[in-house]
């Protein structure tokens, strides 16, 4: 018999064998028990297709970044040092320290930098003054005029003595050209991918586990964070789409906090773990805050889907939300949901227009269950909405990088900074009141008049949801 269909006989096998071998790991993986069936029947019966997708987005692709995790003991330690520590006074703020080890603190001071222009301006102008250490993370930075403007400030601090350290995602910064960093690295700024090397098959098999988290601490004083990637679409021009984003500056123990999650991300991605970023002691302000570092390595519960469903379930006046994605999972609607049954005013803020057309079509699936429960949804429409931001009642508010969606929820590193404070909850409130001003009510009746066609791609849209 001739060899070549015995070779592809053989290939065949091998096929099927693998998607089998990595059925059998799919289940004891925590995936939900819909993604867990999902993976099973297409590892079984689609193995040419089920293979590939589980190498690129199977849950084994973590255990690289959770076994270089600080220690819940390092993590109290440091933060009980630089005074970042208070024992927990809410059953929510228990909960996260119990979940995350970050302990809420006091004597913080909090600024709202309520779209691009101001944060850029704020933040730029705090790199050019730094005099001892930069520490910058981004998801998405980009070689335009707003990325190439902070690589030379860095490079210029960096040749100054400043030390200046760099994390970026390699799946995010995909477009970033190696002279960029090249330059970087050049210049003295010590500069490490979260996601593997560049170009290697590494990164292309971590593809599905992104650092999302943006974070800047200057001098150990000033730390930044918030939801802004580096990239011109977040200034405001009359020439092209803006993207409306949201940044907050802090001062006191909280950027210890900053610290620690920086430091964090620098072990997982190098390994090496930096020494002698201690914070300045000082108390700015009132404001109690707590970090929220959130990620697929989180146990029991993923601690994003933990604050939700806390959130939703002792607000008593009103929950807003905005979010450019919602795609949640059931436990996060169900929560939702029940809220505005009770008579709690849950309002949440969704684009017109986003830059994912599968997430968008998904949303669409929501807004029949959201009406009828009372939730009031909002489209924004000047520009593509990107903030992620919560109110809840009038003393509590979050700012950070975690979308309503099930990527937040269980695949992506996330970073949230939840704020006990009744004046910052009045000015993010304030400013959420603006975005809604400038949005336009979404109803069920827009569902109701897309054709068959788009209705049925929606739906089998919201079947991909856990990797949209």
């Amino acid at each position: 018999m001739p060899l070549v269909p015995h070779i592809f006989f053989g290939i065949i096998i091998l096929i099927h064998l693998a998607g089998a071998s990595m059925a059998i790991h799919a289940l004891g993986q925590r995936h939900s028990p819909q993604g867990t069936i999902a993976w099973i029947l297409v590892l079984l019966l689609l193995p040419w297709v089920g293979v590939p997708l589980y190498l690129l987005l199977g849950a084994a692709r973590i255990r690289r970044h959770t076994s270089m995790r600080k220690s819940r003991e390092l993590i109290e330690s440091f933060l009980k040092t630089n005074d970042a520590w208070q024992e927990s006074a809410t059953r929510l703020s228990s909960l996260l320290t119990r979940s995350t080890g970050y302990a809420p603190c006091s004597g913080n001071h909090a600024r709202l930098l309520r779209d691009g222009n101001d944060t850029y301006r704020d933040l730029l102008q705090a790199i050019r003054q730094a005099r001892e250490s930069i520490l910058l993370e981004f998801f998405i930075i980009r070689n335009d005029p707003v990325g190439i403007y902070l690589r030379q400030t860095l490079e210029e601090r960096a040749r100054a003595g400043v030390r200046v350290y760099v994390i970026y995602d390699e799946v995010g910064c995909h477009k970033l050209p190696a002279g960029y960093l090249r330059s970087l690295r050049k210049a003295g700024v010590m500069v490490a991918s979260f996601n593997g090397k560049r170009f290697w098959l590494s990164s292309i098999l971590r593809i599905n586990y992104r650092n999302h988290r943006k974070l800047v601490v200057i001098d150990g004083e000033l730390a930044y964070l918030g939801s802004l990637n580096i990239g011109l679409e977040y200034t405001r021009s009359p020439r092209r789409t803006y993207w409306r984003d949201t940044f907050v500056s802090l001062r006191g123990p909280v950027v210890a906090q900053c610290i620690l999650s920086f430091m964090d991300d620098w072990l997982r991605a190098t390994g090496d773990i930096l020494q002698g970023l201690t914070r300045r002691k000082e108390y700015a302000g009132n404001t109690q805050c707590q970090l929220i570092p959130s990620g697929p390595d989180d146990s029991p519960m993923n601690t994003w889907q933990l604050i939700l469903l806390e959130l939703a379930a002792t607000a008593r006046e009103r929950l807003w939300l905005a979010s450019p994605y919602f795609v949640p999972t059931e436990a996060v609607k169900a929560a939702l949901c029940a809220a505005a049954i009770r008579g709690v005013d849950v309002r949440i803020i969704i684009p017109r227009r986003g830059d994912h057309l599968a997430a968008q079509l998904a949303m669409f699936t929501y807004l029949q269950h959201m009406q009828d429960s009372g939730v009031q949804m909002y489209a924004y429409e000047p520009g593509v909405l990107h903030e992620k931001v919560c109110v809840v009642d009038s003393h509590t508010c979050s700012i950070g990088t975690a979308n309503l969606d099930e990527r937040s929820l269980r695949l992506n590193f996330e970073l949230t900074l939840l704020m006990e404070d009744a004046k910052i909850t009045a000015e993010v409130a304030s400013m959420l009141e603006e975005d809604m001003a400038d949005s336009r009510p979404v109803s069920h009746d827009v569902w109701l008049k897309v054709s068959p066609a788009t209705r049925l791609i929606a739906n089998f849209c919201r079947l991909l949801s856990p990797a949209l």
